[in-house]
């Protein structure tokens, strides 16, 4: 490893660093010393001892931002890897990178880049305090002189700007946890004034995250599948993409569409897979390369997986933390007579859970899948869970605390929708029973399975109940009709299903 004067290799600032706010700036590479570039020029040269697995083709694609961003940030990312041990081509990368994402206005993943950028400087300023080499000023070519604390400070707030934008909150307070104790060592009063202010404002944001009757989605995750020989590496590997919370499933399909479709040459076709079938790589077309996209959830550390319910709760706003995930799933409903869809008592629902390398936010977009599991639920468990669907609707209204202060009023409009939609005759709960506990197919069921449907819709007519008496409670004289309409229905919905369920009576 060749070493550099101090001096003649000090790093600059990314272009969006906070030592260049308020003003236009070069990018990063356009400011290097000679001597880096210099460096850099002889680095290309030797790019394949630095890292055997690395190729010309990744140091050409990092140079420019390609119609694939994808891959060009992580062209940058593999660079910053394959020079892990010279730190200022490190720091370099990253840096590259960090810009790339702020480009593509990734900001969750951009803001890791600069907290990648601080530690790397706190561990070399590390090494350069212990090292006996110390005295030389030098650490493995790096000016040392830039290796402080301040600025890994510097790259932290830069990382704390990227998080705000994103909105990852919970990750801002984080980031200036690690911030104070450096102003408190040195008695920096009006930083710590400055720091406990932003973390005040930080925690506000989170309350009014968690209390917003909206549930806060920081991101949307798509499972992409590759099929096909064009795709080289890529071939038959998933991936999980973290794109921006706006982009929808057609936004991905016609981004990766216009990527791929240019990579095609005469004798292949690019086939998007519009649905989450499994698929058999060996019955595809040989002269076809096939793209599957699936939207996918993130899943909670402590969500239970095999819960028969729909997954519309999982991410309510009760549960906003660091939003950090390498678990996804995906529902594919389908029959035993290979259709998607059929009645009531055919459809079947398979879950896959998928396990990415790594989580997210990353310092990329995209992690490989490295683990896929599936389970399947039979038509009364599917069944079972859209009762408790509605009846965990209705529960969290009533319940769910509605802002910082505690306030447990149910909001009315949103209470009086999901009303409505439940004690209708034409509900579904009454297709349910129809299904399931009518003459013969009420033989097929177990015992368990026949308990536990009776027990989830008595459940849920008990919780429909009880919200028409709180909304009672909360209504003036202008929805006096409407209550009444609600307390018609739910009479009427509770007659009809006494002839499935004749205890309904006597329960209610």
């Amino acid at each position: 490893m060749h070493k550099k004067p101090a001096d003649s290799l000090l790093l600059g600032c990314s272009s969006r660093s906070p030592d260049n706010e308020g003003h236009a700036s070069p990018k990063y590479s356009d400011r290097l010393s000679p001597a880096i570039n210099m460096y850099l020029s002889e680095a290309s040269r030797q790019e394949v001892r630095v890292c055997p697995t690395f190729t010309y083709s990744h140091w050409l694609q990092a140079s420019i931002m390609t119609v694939d961003r994808y891959a060009s940030a992580e062209s940058y990312y593999k660079l910053a890897l394959a020079y892990a041990s010279v730190p200022d081509l490190h720091i370099m990368w990253l840096l590259h990178l960090c810009d790339a994402h702020q480009e593509m206005q990734s900001w969750a993943e951009a803001a890791q880049c600069a907290v990648a950028v601080a530690g790397v400087i706190m561990q070399v300023s590390i090494l350069y305090a212990v090292t006996a080499e110390a005295s030389a000023a030098e650490v493995e070519g790096y000016g040392a002189s830039k290796l402080t604390v301040d600025s890994a400070v510097k790259y932290l707030q830069l990382a704390n700007k990227l998080f705000s934008q994103a909105e990852l909150y919970h990750f801002c307070a984080n980031i200036l946890e690690l911030i104070i104790p450096v102003y408190k060592s040195r008695r920096a009063y009006g930083q710590l004034a400055k720091c406990h202010t932003s973390l005040a404002s930080i925690y506000d944001s989170i309350l009014e995250q968690e209390s917003s009757p909206i549930p806060f989605i920081d991101a949307t995750y798509y499972r992409v599948g590759f099929y096909g020989n064009r795709f080289g590496k890529l071939d038959r590997k998933e991936y999980v993409y973290r794109e921006p919370r706006d982009v929808r499933l057609g936004d991905i399909m016609e981004k990766l569409s216009h990527v791929y479709e240019s990579r095609m040459d005469c004798s292949h076709t690019l086939h998007i897979i519009p649905d989450s079938r499994q698929v058999n790589a060996e019955e595809l077309q040989p002269d076809v390369c096939y793209l599957q996209i699936t939207a996918v959830d993130p899943v909670m550390e402590d969500e239970d997986l095999g819960s028969r319910r729909e997954r519309i709760f999982s991410l309510s706003t009760g549960s906003v933390r660091a939003r950090v995930f390498d678990r996804f799933l995906f529902d594919t409903p389908f029959t035993k007579n290979g259709k998607t869809q059929g009645g009531l008592e055919d459809q079947w629902k398979r879950r896959t859970v998928l396990q990415t390398e790594g989580s997210f936010p990353a310092l990329v977009n995209r992690l490989l899948v490295v683990k896929s599991e599936s389970l399947e639920f039979s038509p009364v468990e599917n069944a079972i869970g859209m009762i408790e669907t509605r009846t965990a609707a209705l529960r969290n209204e009533l319940e769910e605390p509605r802002s910082s202060e505690g306030d447990h009023l149910p909001r009315l409009q949103s209470l009086q929708r999901i009303l409505q939609g439940s004690v209708a005759v034409n509900s579904g709960v009454l297709s349910v029973c129809k299904a399931f506990l009518s003459g013969e197919p009420a033989t097929r069921l177990r015992s368990q399975e026949l308990q536990q449907l009776i027990a989830a819709l008595l459940e849920f007519m008990a919780v429909c109940k009880r919200a028409i008496r709180v909304h009672f409670r909360l209504i003036g004289e202008e929805d006096q009709d409407f209550h009444t309409q609600l307390v018609n229905g739910f009479q009427s919905l509770t007659a009809e299903l006494s002839h499935y369920i004749p205890a309904i009576l006597s329960e209610l």
